[in-house]
């Protein structure tokens, strides 16, 4: 495990066929910086990043189950907060996604409520520092975690795909014509299943390359097999892991992607990754305190992916870590880039447009931050 290493870089010699290939594995350095010490509401479930202003640049939005305001974003550079809208109660996941198809970015975000809970678009006001119109899509479902956006149905156009753990539905909307009619025509959706339990995580991608796209809800991979009957063939490819973050990736550059999980919601939870085309796992860790917060990017700039987790605190973790596993030929190891700073839901993106991928992430309960972690490697 490399740990500790100098300031230089360092190389590796790694088997690669019959030669030789030496690798550079640069030191780890993250700069962590608090851009709100106080923000507005409590119990910050969602984080995304956005250019709401059109400048190019990734700006933060946080939501959360308890306001006003429930939605706000923070403006980059100076990380001047704005508030967005006051929809209670709102649950991990949110979606980035122009519904009205002008150009601006909206936001999608669900209620946590059981028995009765809402699915909402947040219409981007044109200037992001007004008052962000709240519509309603969807009411018959519960606990709205996870949204996701792609082409699922093959027509060339991106649908909203989303996971109820309430009522252990995963279904999808076309998008309407005039999405502002609240909720959406009944027309417009269409069930993938409503077998799926309280899954967590949700990934839309070409897992097998052959031009259509799965859905990776939790531990199943729904594959379609006709669309116009909304028939779905589910394959469990994970046993006994349980509430998982996922997202997937070409570990190892040979054109194959790996699917990647960590139970989020865990007081021991693991983290791996999948091999195809059997999926069997690769422990990373077994040990990890509600890692809620997983991420897929190359770090250190070496041309090799990296595997970031970051833990929660929840009043319970006194020294919740981040972590990033690296290493060439799959032998991947944990370097810990913070201790002690909880976080939840974070993100990754280049924030500062120096090419190397930032850390955005808050506390869920009962700190009360908005950080950034920034790439100095």
């Amino acid at each position: 495990m490399l740990r500790g290493a100098p300031a230089e870089d360092l190389l590796l010699q790694v088997p690669h066929g019959e030669t030789t290939k030496l690798i550079s594995m640069r030191e780890l350095r993250f700069r962590h910086q608090i851009i709100d010490p106080d923000p507005p509401g409590a119990r910050h479930d969602i984080t995304l990043l956005a250019d709401l202003t059109g400048d190019g640049r990734p700006d933060i939005v946080i939501g959360g189950k308890q306001g006003p305001p429930n939605l706000m974003w923070y403006r980059n550079p100076d990380w001047q907060r704005f508030a967005m809208a006051d929809a209670p109660d709102l649950e991990a996941g949110g979606v980035v996604l122009d519904i009205t198809r002008n150009g601006r970015p909206d936001i999608v975000a669900g209620q946590q409520s059981r028995g009765g809970g809402l699915l909402f678009w947040f219409e981007h006001p044109g200037d992001p520092r007004q008052p962000w119109p709240v519509h309603v899509i969807e009411d018959r479902f519960d606990k709205y975690h996870d949204q996701a956006v792609a082409d699922v149905d093959a027509d060339g156009e991106p649908e909203l795909v989303f996971l109820s753990q309430g009522a252990g539905v995963l279904g999808y909307y076309d998008l309407p014509e005039h999405p502002r009619v609240e909720p959406w025509p009944r027309t417009c959706f269409h069930l993938i299943s409503d077998q799926v339990g309280d899954s967590e995580g949700l990934v839309i991608i070409d897992l097998d390359g052959d031009g259509t796209n799965e859905i990776i809800a939790g531990t199943n991979i729904f594959r379609p097999l006709d669309i116009e009957r909304e028939r779905w063939r589910a394959q469990a490819y994970l046993d006994g892991f349980v509430k998982t973050r996922v997202v997937a990736a070409d570990l190892d550059c040979d054109g194959t992607l790996e699917i990647i999980v960590c139970e989020g919601e865990s007081d021991v939870g693991r983290s791996a990754w999948c091999r195809p085309p059997d999926w069997e796992p690769v422990l990373l860790r077994t040990d990890l305190f509600h890692p809620h917060s997983l991420a897929v990017a190359d770090f250190d700039g070496d041309g090799l992916l990296e595997i970031f987790v970051g833990e929660m605190g929840l009043g319970q973790n006194e020294l919740p870590e981040l972590i990033i596993f690296r290493g060439p030929h799959h032998d991947f190891e944990p370097t810990v880039i913070s201790r002690g700073i909880p976080t939840h839901e974070a993100k990754v993106a280049d924030l500062d447009g120096d090419g190397r991928p930032d850390i955005v992430g808050k506390p869920y309960d009962p700190q009360r931050h908005v950080d950034v972690w920034w790439n100095e490697c």
